[in-house]
């Protein structure tokens, strides 16, 4: 007798093993657990259901606190342009399923999972079962969801070619700023100063940074080794750590001297993330917190919303972004007590904070509001958990204490959570999948890919003329309103930048609620 447990995790690895097979650009990631856990619900076998609700709390939980520093921000801010696009996507997709099951006789439950399915959204697909309370939105959604991933990756990667503009040169354009670091084309090189020119100059009177695009991160006077600051004089015979890409680091060695193969790591140079926590400091432009001059401290990454991104000079730092920053124990001293206190964890790991938004979370899911025409409401399981964590995310946590888990914990907790959610409410569903496909046929698929067409296309014609962004902000903006994490991948690679990350960022959290609330509307309207 094969246990549940075991059941479980043989699913899940074989899941992973079929989400990982590419064609092309796409894979099916974690869905590919869906897609197995479907078969072998088929197959007869049983997954107790509290794996699937301790997966949703996890997965939506996490989801909530990623988003919660962002959402709230840009319901403030950019509710007329990237809120306006969810918006408009999210309801276009909802209100073609309702026509569409309205003209099929597509029932309820289907109808709604197909909806979740087309946007890719896996907290709709929680909501829909739990309005619904039946097992058929998990048939529609793993039936609609592969076009949904398939259909965004291909819309990003065609358009561009039918406008005849090439992608990486727009986002050229957008882009002034030297690349501060952290791609893959980060290099570390060091250098000997030998050119007579930069003998006895400062590193500000050099303009190393406007002049080449790379930045020196530490120099070396015979044994000391101390971080490179914009009054530090350099010296012949003084060697120079610098970072930048190959192109920058080559016109260095132009100015600066012959390159070399020099012991730099005893300086003390420190890696921190800090998190903007000062309202002064939000909303200013890298370029005007000049942080490599004024402090003597390098930018590498920005973490927004859970996605990283390469800081230019006009890339405008946000309340709650988290930055990497490197140099000197003092000069990282100084920048973070620009950026604002500091809070501390509750405890290393990040799972006291966890577990105390869950538990909140959970709390709100069971209370219950009474609205006229339509009875006793509550968030259920899918919303008090991200309500929980969105409020969490918002304000981080309760005086000197940080509620807010490590962004590594939370991805692992996210697809943890979306792993045992998927597995749960795909063996349930697997029981019926192969009749119900049998009886509806062709019907289901043709609408998931409907519904996954018309939000793309009206959200690109209105992003575009109406709201005039860039085609990579727009691109990146449908692929945050679609909720697809797949596509934003293959923009990056075709992009050429992960700049392209921050209109996803921007829209995510908006579509991710937005998204939630028309699956419960349609639960009631069908």
């Amino acid at each position: 007798m094969v246990s549940p447990l075991e059941v479980l995790f043989v699913l899940a690895a074989a899941g992973y093993i079929l989400g990982g097979i590419s064609v092309g650009n796409v894979q099916l990631g974690t869905s590919g657990v869906l897609l197995a856990a479907l078969y072998f619900g088929h197959l007869g076998y049983e997954v107790p259901g509290i794996v699937r609700d301790l997966g949703l709390a996890l997965f939506v939980g996490s989801v909530g606190l990623t988003a919660g520093p962002r959402f709230f921000r840009n319901l403030r801010r950019n509710a007329l342009s990237y809120g306006a696009i969810a918006l408009l996507i999210v309801g276009s997709g909802a209100v073609a399923t309702l026509m569409l099951a309205k003209l099929f006789e597509i029932p309820k439950a289907l109808a709604v999972g197909i909806y979740t399915g087309a946007l890719t959204t896996t907290p709709g697909l929680a909501v829909a079962l739990e309005a619904t309370g039946d097992n058929a939105a998990s048939i529609g959604y793993g039936i609609a969801y592969p076009f949904g991933v398939v259909g965004v990756v291909l819309f990003i990667q065609v358009v561009p070619h039918i406008l005849r503009r090439n992608l990486k040169q727009e986002v050229a354009k957008l882009s002034q700023a030297p690349d501060l670091g952290g791609g893959p084309t980060l290099l570390v090189r060091e250098f000997v100063v030998e050119n007579p020119e930069v003998d006895r100059k400062t590193l500000a009177e050099l303009a190393i940074l406007s002049r080449t695009g790379a930045v020196v991160s530490r120099v070396k006077r015979g044994r000391q080794v101390f971080p490179a600051l914009g009054d530090t004089v350099l010296m012949k015979g003084d060697g120079v750590r610098a970072v930048g890409t190959g192109e920058a680091l080559e016109k260095l060695e132009e100015i600066i001297g012959r390159r070399a193969q020099l012991s730099m790591d005893e300086s003390g140079i420190e890696v921190r993330d800090l998190a903007v926590e000062s309202r002064a400091v939000a909303g200013k432009t890298v370029r005007g917190l000049n942080p490599y001059e004024r402090y003597g401290v390098i930018l590498t990454r920005v973490r927004r919303a859970g996605i990283e991104f390469t800081p230019g000079g006009d890339t405008v730092l946000e309340h709650k972004d988290v930055v990497r920053t490197v140099g000197a124990p003092f000069a990282l001293e100084r920048f973070q007590a620009v950026l604002g206190r500091q809070r501390r964890p509750l405890e290393r790991t990040g799972m006291l904070a966890l577990t105390l938004v869950l538990a909140a979370g959970l709390l709100i899911s069971r209370m219950r509001l009474q609205i006229p025409g339509v009875g006793a409401v509550s968030l259920g399981i899918a919303g008090g958990p991200l309500m929980a964590g969105l409020i969490v995310g918002h304000f981080g946590g309760v005086g000197r204490w940080s509620l807010r888990p490590p962004g590594h914990m939370l991805g692992i907790t996210r697809e943890m959570g979306l792993m045992l959610f998927l597995a749960g409410a795909g063996v349930a569903a697997g029981h019926g999948f192969v009749e119900t496909v049998a009886k509806y046929g062709w019907l289901l698929f043709a609408s998931g890919a409907i519904v996954t067409l018309i939000p793309m296309v009206l959200g690109f014609m209105v992003s575009t003329w109406l709201f005039r962004l860039s085609l990579p902000d727009n691109l990146g903006s449908i692929c945050g309103g679609m909720t697809s994490t797949p596509a934003l991948g293959t923009l990056i690679t075709a992009a050429g930048s992960d700049e392209v990350a921050a209109p996803y960022a921007a829209t995510y959290p908006f579509a991710l609620v937005l998204v939630v609330l028309a699956t419960q509307a349609l639960a009631v309207l069908l």
